[in-house]
């Protein structure tokens, strides 16, 4: 990989390291913010609830800034991402004041970029050109499918149990409440309800979804435009559909890919020997 690529794949892969922190803080913050919604409905006496009040506007101004910082890291992360396929899928020079202007908008440091840096980040041995650039789809595309999917699979089981909690604490709270509590009561639980339905928990596993079925069809598209001498318009308007499709979509649930990483990295040796295998039947066939 040349210097300017693997600079650039360093400060990238640290700047999406840096997001995913951002998001698990984020989603540990919304938890805890519904705890606290949530233990308001057992308090009756004036200054608990007060205090949760405060604690509860706390914590949503701290939701609040980790969100804007992980949604601004993020595009960073996706912006570096384009330029590297690009880079590295085409070999084609950047401008210097293009670089410099990516460059500067990382939030990571060159230290930690450094430290991420990863050689072998990509598979692909081809020479760089068309070819090539459309392994790295294909490699990019065949992770992004399955852990989008592990995400939604993932984001739904996490909105179910918040849902049978919610229903629990508001049967719980018939038991020792009065008229007059079981009114307050209903009204939190259903701002808990809206804020589930409306923030990451629904939204997320929804999203996740779209990305995973519109990446299955990009690899099928692929294997199109491979099987047609891969054609410069539709390579562009297959990887402008992949871009749009990874950033469509929140970030993959943290950890999920050190958890799958054995497992998919084996599928994706095995889709590799089968593609090898195919096309050198293709040729014998051809010759």
């Amino acid at each position: 990989m040349p210097v300017q690529a693997l600079t650039l794949e360093g400060l990238t892969s640290a700047e999406f390291k840096k997001a995913e922190r951002l998001f698990r803080h984020a989603a540990r913050v919304q938890v805890a913010l519904l705890i606290i919604s949530g233990l308001t409905i057992f308090v009756t006496a004036a200054a608990p609830t007060l205090i949760f009040a405060i604690v509860s506007a706390l914590l949503f101004a701290a939701w609040a800034a980790l969100d804007w910082q992980y949604r601004a890291s993020r595009g960073q992360a996706e912006r570096g991402r384009r330029m590297l396929l690009i880079v590295e899928g085409l070999g084609d020079d950047v401008s210097i004041e293009e670089q410099r202007d990516v460059e500067e908008g990382f939030s990571v440091t060159s230290d930690e970029g450094r430290n991420a840096e990863n050689p072998d980040f990509f598979a692909s041995e081809r020479p760089r050109g068309n070819a090539r650039l459309i392994e790295l789809l294909e490699e990019s595309a065949f992770y992004s499918c399955r852990l989008f999917r592990l995400s939604a699979s993932r984001a739904w089981s996490k909105f179910a149990l918040f849902t049978v909690a919610c229903l629990l604490l508001f049967l719980s709270s018939i038991t020792i409440a009065d008229v007059g509590e079981l009114t307050s009561g209903g009204r939190i639980l259903c701002t808990i309800l809206i804020f589930l339905i409306s923030q990451e928990i629904l939204g997320n596993g929804r999203d996740y979804g779209k990305a995973y079925q519109a990446l299955s069809t990009i690899q099928a598209r692929i294997r199109a435009v491979r099987s047609a001498g891969y054609p410069q318009a539709d390579l562009l308007v297959l990887l402008s559909d992949y871009n749009s499709a990874v950033e469509g979509a929140p970030m993959m649930a943290p950890g999920i890919y050190e958890r799958n990483a054995s497992e998919l990295d084996a599928l994706w040796r095995r889709h590799l020997n089968d593609t090898l295998a195919d096309r050198r039947g293709r040729e014998t066939t051809d010759g």
